[in-house]
């Protein structure tokens, strides 16, 4: 029609003056065609302005998380709490940077922190609530609850929405009512309690497990659901994470598990896993 042809006239002229077509008779003959071509060029002159330096598009790509691989998965019974991951951290998935990586971390006699994602952010959101309770410690003379905490760490977490710490957490130990709490968190502070939780790279592989397991929601209502003992959910978090370790790359060489029970002093073990 008549608007297409003014619209590659339009098109080819622009291209011409630009220097992205030396040849205007060409595009006139073949509208899609180099109408195909401009819109390549167009873009890449969006993404990769010529005049732009090196530093400038180095700059341009540049991003401020990385992703360091790893899963975390927490479990509350009764009266305890058990929260594992695996000490594995890599890089693009192929790159191993340390087998030997901590991602749970105790904070006080109640109260265990475990975190997933950007490592730095890991360790940064660990240093920040370690100095919250420390002052919390000193201003009233007692060890701040688990419920206080999780309710600490949303706040933190919100308060950093615009330029969120790429972590997921999960806060798990013992309440004031002497019952297991787990706590699971995205990026920006939303909150959740729950009765289990996986976080990490391999949480679409142990949350399944989990739901059949724990949550007995997969499971028909004639099958025998049995209770969860603090060895039985031992048994199942060493399950979840062999599992995991067989199916995902970022996932492996060994388990670390911390056990909090009330009245009893917090247990840490560790288990080997596979290191391929």
């Amino acid at each position: 029609s008549l608007v297409d042809f003014f619209v590659v006239l339009f098109v080819s002229s622009l291209g011409y003056c630009c220097g992205l077509f030396p040849n205007m008779i060409d595009i006139v003959n073949e509208p899609q065609q180099e109408m195909k071509i401009f819109k390549e060029a167009m873009q890449k002159v969006r993404t990769s302005p010529p005049w732009l330096t090196n530093r400038q598009k180095e700059a341009a790509f540049w991003n401020p998380y990385s992703f360091e691989g790893g899963s975390t998965a927490a479990l509350a019974g009764d009266n305890f709490a058990i929260i594992a991951s695996d000490t594995r951290m890599s890089q693009f998935e192929i790159n191993i940077l340390t087998r030997d990586a901590e991602k749970i971390h105790v904070l006080n006699n109640s109260i265990i922190l475990a975190c997933s994602g950007f490592y730095g952010d890991v360790l940064q959101l660990k240093r920040l609530l370690e100095a919250r309770l420390h002052k919390y410690r000193f201003d009233y003379r007692g060890d701040m609850t688990v419920d206080l905490c999780a309710e600490l760490l949303a706040r933190n977490l919100y308060y950093r929405r615009f330029f969120p710490y790429y972590t997921g957490s999960i806060l798990a130990g013992i309440d004031e009512d002497g019952k297991g709490a787990v706590f699971s968190y995205d990026p920006i502070g939303c909150i959740e309690r729950l009765q289990y939780t996986a976080s990490g790279s391999a949480e679409p592989m142990i949350m399944p497990f989990l739901d059949c397991q724990v949550g007995h929601v997969t499971l028909t209502g004639d099958v025998e659901k049995p209770a969860l003992t603090i060895e039985r959910a031992t048994s199942l978090m060493k399950d979840a994470f062999r599992v995991s370790a067989e199916r995902e790359i970022c996932t492996g060489d060994k388990i670390h598990l911390v056990i909090a029970e009330r009245g009893k002093p917090i247990r840490q073990m560790h288990l080997p896993l596979r290191e391929d």
